[in-house]
């Protein structure tokens, strides 16, 4: 860690990050923040993820075939077999475990032809971008980085941004008056910074500087316009195929747009499902080098004073009572949201202005 930041963070919470209590994050800490060196005692603590009580409870409620709920509730909130891998991606669990390759492999056997995922019973219609990005992410964290299916994933995620011409989903695409999904923005950057860049499919490069360029001018957080409302109200009555030409109008009506910021993004939260915050976002920036900027300015300030004297950041947003085990306590600092907050405020505090 940088010395200037490592001597404002009170010994106490670097205490509390190292702590055995969870396995990745002690181990993620020593490792991203402090830079340590691979060592025994490193490995050892690395390879006890799947003690932490959230994934093995997970891992406890699974069925032999590898599932947590029949095929049709693949995507079910947040119960799905589907969830759990991302969820178990989120908490890092290890990939060696015969257990989570049995959920993968199950994940892996619901993939459609075109390398996505659907949230309706492996349906084509059902497909969507952000399942498919946090899926493949989960899977390439899991091991399975470089393996062809992951790699058809992205590809699609690829594909879809070219035929769309934006990001975003197809079907989607006319309630959207921003013409792009700003959620899904941060998921892709996520999901391209788990596979290596050495087998990226064509055109991933610019998918990739399109979701950068998105939050960058948005200056992260202020996505919805304040025009929205009206514009939504009025494609909800009226039949798809008409959305997007009405939209042209609108947008003719309203040349200027007022984007205001959203809102939950404020609001940090571990795990996150598709949509996103602020220091997620960040931290999907910071995981492809984006140099600190302007328009960066307020979002980083708004991490950087959310942790107080204490350098804690508290979890706001949670799943708790709706996924199979609950990941920390809504309301008090949360272990992940600390280390990630720190590993943004040492990236973008060590980058150099452009």
């Amino acid at each position: 860690m940088s010395t200037g930041l490592v001597s404002r963070v009170p010994r106490t919470t670097l205490d509390w990050l190292l702590s055995e209590e969870n396995p990745a994050v002690g181990a993620l800490t020593r490792r991203e923040l402090f830079g340590d060196e691979p060592s025994p005692e490193l490995d050892a603590l690395w390879a006890r993820r799947n003690e932490y009580p959230p994934v093995a409870r997970i891992l406890e409620l699974m069925a032999d075939d590898g599932t947590w709920a029949p095929p049709p509730r693949d995507y079910a909130k947040y119960g799905g077999s589907l969830w759990q891998i991302h969820f178990l991606g989120e908490l890092y669990a290890n990939g060696d475990d015969e257990r989570v390759r049995r959920a993968a492999e199950y994940a892996l056997s619901r993939q459609l032809p075109d390398g996505s995922w659907s949230c309706s019973n492996a349906r084509a219609h059902g497909s969507i971008p952000c399942l498919t990005a946090n899926v493949g992410r989960a899977l390439a964290r899991l091991g399975y980085a470089r393996d062809e299916r992951v790699i058809a994933a992205l590809g699609h995620c690829v594909a879809l941004y070219r035929e769309l011409g934006v990001i975003g989903c197809r079907e989607l695409l006319g309630y959207q008056l921003n013409g792009y999904c700003h959620m899904l923005t941060p998921k892709l950057l996520l999901f391209l910074a788990e596979v290596p860049h050495d087998v990226w499919p064509d055109g991933a490069e610019e998918l990739r500087e399109k979701c950068i360029a998105r939050l960058r001018e948005k200056g992260v957080f202020r996505s919805l316009p304040a025009e929205a409302k009206e514009y939504q109200d009025a494609v909800a009555k009226m039949p798809a195929a008409e959305r997007l030409a009405y939209r042209e109008s609108f947008l003719t009506e309203h040349p200027t747009l007022h984007h205001k910021e959203k809102a939950g993004w404020l609001r940090f939260g571990y795990p996150l499902s598709y949509n996103s915050d602020i220091l997620e976002a960040l931290w999907a920036l910071a995981l492809h080098g984006e140099e600190m900027r302007k328009e960066y300015a307020e979002a980083f300030a708004i991490v950087r004073d959310a942790g107080g004297e204490e350098m804690r950041w508290k979890l706001r947003t949670s799943f708790n009572g709706k996924m199979l085990a609950d990941v920390e306590v809504r309301g008090q600092p949360s272990r992940w949201l600390t280390l990630r907050a720190l590993l943004v405020m040492q990236h973008f505090s060590e980058a150099s202005p452009a």
